[in-house]
């Protein structure tokens, strides 16, 4: 409503048709607004956008630092050919290689024991340790020479007795003959009467008794020559008795058959020992053998190469150091240990130093191992991947391809083709690879491979 002065009147507006339009305008202003401030935000942020890359691009550049490469100090090993073998390392124990336990061989009362034989002792081989009482075996003997000298004169009798009867023989084969003779001449001078029928007989009769004296002759021989046989088996026979109380007087001496150690006596002085009774033990002092295991593998190589009469090196350690003592192997146990799979070896050890081992020892036994010629000596460390080292070319680690032949502890026999002059890298690098950066510990390096100035030099195995 619209006061209009001085006329006391109030005149009230009229709506416009247009009145619903103008109500909108103030909202259309304020969108407007909106949209002109973030235009202009967009336009202020572009402008000092374009104003930064403007002044950068203007700003001298600076000076970039130069990269630098890394060099590894690594150690070095001059590759040497030569002939290398591994050695293999077992554990054994000592054994004696001929243990004998003596018996009596007679029975009877011990009368002497040598002062020498004792459990420890050594005894000489032939040293009387036990003598047993010899009394009723010399009364043997005694009996057993009597007996064949009774059947040596039994045979000399019956031999004088076949000579005789073969003389006889030889007589009464002449009296046949004159008696056959006589009786042909008779015969001849019976038809002319000369003789007569009766003389003629008793010619026939003597020839006959003759002959019958001729034939007993000759079987009296062949009963006398069975008689000289029966003889001679007699000597025969005696004389094996003689040689068996001979040899039981022999073994009432209970001797030392070779020179070795007592291990056990079972025997006292005045006892009463039976035949075929233990007196004691001995081994033999000077063939003494090592049994040792080596592995199925091990054992594969060796065999190979030659196991007989291989060298062997039996170390006995003691309070005050190693004792060695050289053997070879002589046999193969002939099972295969079914626990660990193993094979047992016995090597017979060298006579001169067996006063320093006794059956039981424990020792360490180093078998010579398989010579490879024309090989590479390397540390473990040298090798990757088991089929190539590095060594030094120009500054830089260069892959040579090997072949492993055998092992030796830390240390690795190798084939490979190095050139000369090359040095192989022993140094184990977690970042080795063909072309790295290396150098030689101790060694100046005057240029680094990383450009004037050098590389970065890093130590230890990991860079």
């Amino acid at each position: 409503m619209e006061n209009l002065t001085g006329s006391g009147y109030t005149v009230s507006p009229q709506k416009s048709e247009n009145e619903p339009h103008t109500a909108s305008n103030p909202r259309r202003f304020g969108l407007m607004s909106a949209l002109l401030r973030l235009a202009l935000a967009v336009l202020i942020l572009g402008a000092a956008v374009y104003w930064a890359l403007s002044w950068a691009a203007q700003r001298p550049e600076a000076p970039q630092r130069m990269n630098r490469e890394r060099t590894f100090t690594v150690e070095v090993i001059e590759p040497v050919y030569a002939t290398h073998s591994s050695d293999i390392t077992a554990y054994g124990q000592v054994a004696a290689a001929r243990t004998i336990e003596l018996r009596s061989l007679v029975a009877g009362r011990v009368l002497e024991i040598s002062p020498n034989f004792a459990v420890g002792a050594q005894v000489e081989e032939g040293e009387l340790l036990v003598r047993v009482d010899p009394f009723t075996y010399n009364g043997a003997v005694i009996e057993a020479r009597a007996a064949v000298a009774d059947a040596e004169l039994a045979l000399t009798e019956a031999r004088e007795a076949y000579s005789l009867e073969q003389s006889a023989i030889a007589a009464a084969e002449d009296a046949l003959a004159s008696a056959q003779i006589d009786l042909e001449r008779g015969q001849s001078l019976l038809a002319s009467g000369a003789v007569t029928q009766q003389t003629v007989d008793t010619r026939v009769l003597t020839v006959s008794e003759r002959q019958q004296a001729l034939d007993q002759r000759r079987s009296n021989l062949v009963t006398l020559n069975a008689q000289i046989l029966r003889q001679q088996a007699a000597i025969e026979q005696a004389q094996y008795a003689l040689e068996t109380a001979e040899r039981d007087l022999a073994n009432t001496e209970i001797t030392a058959p070779f020179t070795g150690i007592v291990t056990a006596r079972n025997v006292t002085a005045s006892a009463y020992v039976s035949a075929n009774e233990a007196v004691a033990s001995i081994y033999e002092s000077e063939a003494l053998e090592v049994s040792f295991m080596v592995s199925d593998a091990n054992y594969a190589i060796l065999r190979r190469d030659g196991l007989f009469d291989r060298h062997v090196q039996v170390t006995r350690t003691t309070g005050v150091g190693a004792e060695a003592i050289d053997g070879r192997i002589a046999r193969v146990a002939p099972e295969i240990d079914s626990a660990t799979g193993g094979v047992t070896l016995y090597a017979v050890l060298d006579n001169e130093q067996f006063d320093l081992l006794r059956p039981g020892t424990f020792v360490t036994v180093e078998v010579e191992g398989v010579a490879h010629e024309n090989a590479l000596l390397v540390p473990e460390t040298a090798i990757y991947d088991d089929n190539h080292l590095y060594v030094i070319r120009d500054g830089r680690m260069a892959a040579i391809a090997l072949e492993i032949l055998d092992r030796d502890g830390s240390q690795v026999i190798i084939a490979a083709d190095i050139p000369q002059g090359e040095r192989i890298i022993t140094t184990r690098l977690s970042q080795a690879g063909e072309g790295v950066a290396v150098a030689v510990e101790g060694e100046e390096q005057t240029a680094g491979p990383g450009g004037p100035g050098g590389g970065v030099v890093m130590r230890g195995p990991g860079g």
